[in-house]
C-alpha cells in the first residue's frame, strides 16, 4: 500500500471510529503533509480532546491549559473543521478568561476545587489562542473571531511586552518574570517567540508590535548559542548586556526551547544560519538524536523518543532544503500530548511553507 493510502486509510478509520468531521480530509491532494496532517488531527482529537472541547495534557495529571487550548484551535482550524474548534473555544472561553485584563489563566486542573489555582497567565497560550481565532475568522469569514483575537493581542501588547536593553520582550506571564521579580530578571523564554503567529497579529493590528518582536527574537536567538552544542537554554536572563541561562532553572535545551525551531521554520527558510545549528547536533546521532542537552557540557540526558520530535527535526529538514523521512513523520504511535502536539504542528508547518517538501518520496 503506498504511503498516500495508508495515510487516507488512517484518516478514514478515526473519522468512523470516533465520528470526526469530514472537513479534516478535504486537503489537496498532492500536498502530502496536509494529508498526513488530517490523518493525524484526528488521531489527536481521538485521544486528548473531550466532547466539550478541553485539550487533555494527559502526563501532568489530566490538566488543561492555555497552551493545550490554543493548539487544539490551531489544528482544528488548519482540518476546516469548525464544530471542534467553537467547541475548544466555548470551553477556553468559559473556563480560562477569568481575569480581568482580557488574558487566560494559564492552568485548568479537574482535581482541584476551583478548579484554577494559579490565575497567572502565560503568553504563548495567549498568542496561540488569539493566532487560531485570527486563523478561524479568516478561514470562515467570521468578523466575531477576528474581533477576538485583536482584543487578546491588544491585551498582550499592553500587559505582557516590556522594553529592555535587548528591545522589547514578551514576558512569560505578568506576574513573575519581570525585572524586579527575579533576581536576575527580566526572565523570558524563546519558545514563547511563535514568529508566524506575531506576524498575522501583526497584521491585524498596528498597535501589537509584530516588527519589534520579531527583531528580538531572531537577535536573542542568534545570541543564546550557549556551550558545544551551540544550543539556546530553555529559559534566559536578560539581566546582563548578552543574555544567558537563567539562575534557578537547569541550564538546559530541553522541552521549551524545541520548539524555537519549530516556529522560526514555521515561519520562515530565510533563517538557515539559525536552522542548521539544529538540524547539524540532531544528526550528529541519527534517530536517536533528539534529547535533552546540558549545555555547559553539551551532555546528552533524558531522550525524547517519541515521533513528534523527530517531526520537529524533519521540518527543520524541510526548510533547509532537504527532504526528511516521510515513513517516520507519519508514525503516530504511542504519544502522549505534548510530543502528538509538536508532530501534528510539524506536519501542518510543512504543508503551509514546504508543500512540496515530501513529493518525490520512494
Amino acid at each position: 500500500m503506498t504511503l498516500r493510502l495508508r495515510i487516507a486509510s488512517l484518516a478514514l478509520g478515526y473519522a468512523l471510529v470516533t465520528g470526526a468531521a469530514t472537513s479534516a480530509l478535504s486537503q489537496p491532494q498532492e500536498n502530502v503533509a496536509a494529508d498526513i496532517a488530517a490523518g493525524a488531527w484526528l488521531v489527536y482529537q481521538h485521544n486528548f480532546v473531550t466532547d466539550e472541547g478541553r485539550v487533555v495534557d494527559n502526563r501532568a495529571g489530566g490538566i488543561s491549559h492555555s497552551e493545550s487550548q490554543g493548539y487544539g484551535m490551531l489544528m482544528a482550524e488548519a482540518a476546516d473543521d469548525r464544530t471542534s474548534f467553537d467547541k475548544i473555544w466555548a470551553w477556553t472561553r468559559a473556563n480560562l478568561f477569568v481575569r480581568e485584563d482580557g488574558l487566560a489563566a494559564w492552568r485548568w486542573d479537574p482535581a482541584q476545587i476551583p478548579p484554577i489555582t494559579d490565575r497567572n497567565n502565560a503568553t504563548d497560550g495567549d498568542l496561540l489562542i488569539a493566532w487560531a481565532l485570527m486563523r478561524g475568522g479568516q478561514r470562515w469569514s467570521d468578523p466575531a473571531l477576528q474581533r477576538e483575537a485583536r482584543r487578546i493581542s491588544l491585551a498582550i501588547a499592553e500587559r505582557a511586552i516590556i522594553e529592555t536593553r535587548h528591545g522589547l520582550v514578551l514576558l512569560p506571564g505578568v506576574q513573575g518574570f519581570g525585572p524586579n521579580e527575579q533576581s536576575d530578571g527580566p526572565v523570558v523564554n524563546m519558545s514563547y517567540w511563535i514568529f508566524p503567529a506575531l506576524m498575522d497579529l501583526g497584521r491585524l493590528s498596528d498597535r501589537f508590535p509584530a516588527r519589534d518582536l520579531m527583531n528580538s527574537g531572531l537577535t536573542l536567538v542568534r545570541d543564546s548559542r550557549f556551550g558545544p552544542a551551540r544550543l539556546p537554554a530553555d529559559w534566559l536572563s536578560l539581566s546582563g548586556q548578552v543574555p544567558q541561562p537563567a539562575i534557578g532553572y537547569p541550564s538546559q535545551f530541553g522541552y521549551d526551547a524545541i520548539r524555537v525551531p519549530l516556529y522560526l521554520a514555521w515561519y520562515s527558510r530565510d533563517y538557515p544560519d539559525i536552522l542548521e545549528i539544529f538540524a547539524t547536533h540532531w544528526k550528529q546521532f541519527g534517530k536517536a538524536s533528539m534529547s535533552v542537552v546540558e549545555l555547559a557540557t553539551a551532555t546528552r540526558l533524558s531522550p525524547m523518543p517519541d515521533p513528534g520530535y523527530q517531526a520537529v527535526a524533519a521540518l527543520v529538514e524541510c526548510s533547509l532544503g532537504r527532504r526528511p523521512d516521510v515513513a517516520l513523520l507519519s508514525d503516530f504511535s504511542s504519544q502522549d500530548y505534548y510530543p502528538s502536539t509538536l508532530h501534528v504542528l510539524s506536519l501542518m508547518a510543512i504543508a503551509e511553507r514546504y508543500p512540496t517538501c515530501l513529493t518525490d518520496f520512494p
